[in-house]
């Protein structure tokens, strides 16, 4: 068997990819990613010992090995999805398993079209420790904690927030759309569990957790945490606003004006008020600066909720921007998807 390596690496693609998986099968698939090493070129045969697996996740030692092979089995043929509804990869997490119950192993290969995701990583990827993961039993809780974990970076070792519609959550996992039809009941059963083992388990600590809405439906969830392990000296610094979208706002072909209006009228409105040069006026000039890239790229459709128009996400994002961390994260995300400031093109020149 393969030495196991302590730390599991994947694309931030696979990550928010779509598939469902019970608390065993990501048991095994995560036992198989955990012998990948850093350095490895190409996918090698992953033998797993079932006791191993059965002692470190707890399982029942009776009847283990037949839980864990049809986990194995099952990921021979279910599917993942990497990509979106325009343009996708469809594909099995393995393309072999060999058991062999004189042994208690199996023989894994992982799918060939997973190189790119799991081998090699240099950028746009997400580590963490394997032990974070090991005694979860609540089936969302490993997706909720790689959403997190996606984007702690953005907190620079403090604290950092995520925020993800109802629908993406519906969406990555793989939710029909009888299940859960009421969100109060994605709340109870999915979400809240999921934060309970996160904040129990591993090493990140939730902070606050807020349900937002458009009218009077729940359409997102806010979600802030912290690492709990040598963090730094905190600043004080204000809480994110969080803007919910009335329906009486905005989708009225009346009420829409495009977004240079937008971004000409902040500066006007600056210029007549003669503000003084001050930190809040530099970060409302950032704010600016960020809708109006994200206009010019025509990259809106990936910072808007659903149900909301191109406009209102650049209202939200504007009225969200109240400190230089959260500047930065929308900014990063800029960058994450290949869009440069000009001052960043300016000092790579």
């Amino acid at each position: 068997m393969k030495q196991q390596n302590s730390v599991i690496k994947k694309s931030n693609n696979l990550i928010n990819a779509k598939y469902r998986l019970t608390a065993i099968q990501q048991y095994v698939l995560h036992n198989v990613i955990s012998q990948i090493h850093i350095n490895d070129a190409d996918f090698k045969k992953y033998e797993l010992n079932i006791q191993s697996i059965a002692e470190n996740h707890d399982i029942d030692t009776k009847n283990a090995y037949r839980y864990i092979k049809k986990a194995a089995l099952d990921l021979n043929k279910l599917q993942i999805i990497i990509g979106d509804t325009k343009r996708g990869l469809a594909l099995t997490w393995f393309t072999s398993v060999l058991y062999d119950s004189t042994r208690g192993s199996l023989l894994i290969d992982f799918h060939k079209d997973l190189k790119p995701y799991l081998l090699q990583l240099k950028s746009y990827f997400t580590q963490y420790e394997h032990q974070n993961i090991k005694r979860f039993k609540c089936v969302h809780s490993l997706r909720f904690y790689e959403f997190l974990k996606q984007k702690q970076n953005l907190g620079k070792g403090e604290d950092f927030y995520i925020e993800l519609t109802i629908a993406e959550i519906r969406s990555m996992l793989c939710f029909s759309d009888t299940e859960y039809k009421k969100t109060n009941d994605m709340k109870r059963f999915v979400i809240e569990p999921a934060l309970k083992e996160i904040n129990e388990q591993t090493d990140l600590k939730i902070l606050d957790t807020q349900f937002l809405k458009v009218g009077r439906s729940i359409d997102s969830i806010y979600i802030k945490a912290e690492p709990k392990l040598e963090p730094k000296a905190k600043k004080s610094k204000a809480n994110p606003k969080l803007v919910s979208q009335q329906d009486s706002e905005s989708t009225s072909p009346k009420k829409i004006m495009n977004f240079s209006s937008l971004i000409k009228n902040s500066n006007s409105q600056r210029s007549d008020e003669k503000q003084p040069i001050t930190k809040e006026s530099d970060l409302q000039k950032r704010a600016v600066e960020i809708v109006g890239q994200i206009f010019k790229s025509k990259a809106t459709s990936s910072f808007k909720h659903s149900h909301e128009s191109d406009f209102d996400a650049m209202k939200r994002i504007k009225a969200e921007i109240t400190t230089e961390e959260i500047a930065n994260h929308f900014q990063n995300k800029l960058k994450e998807l290949g869009i440069v400031f000009n001052e960043e093109r300016s000092e790579e020149s």
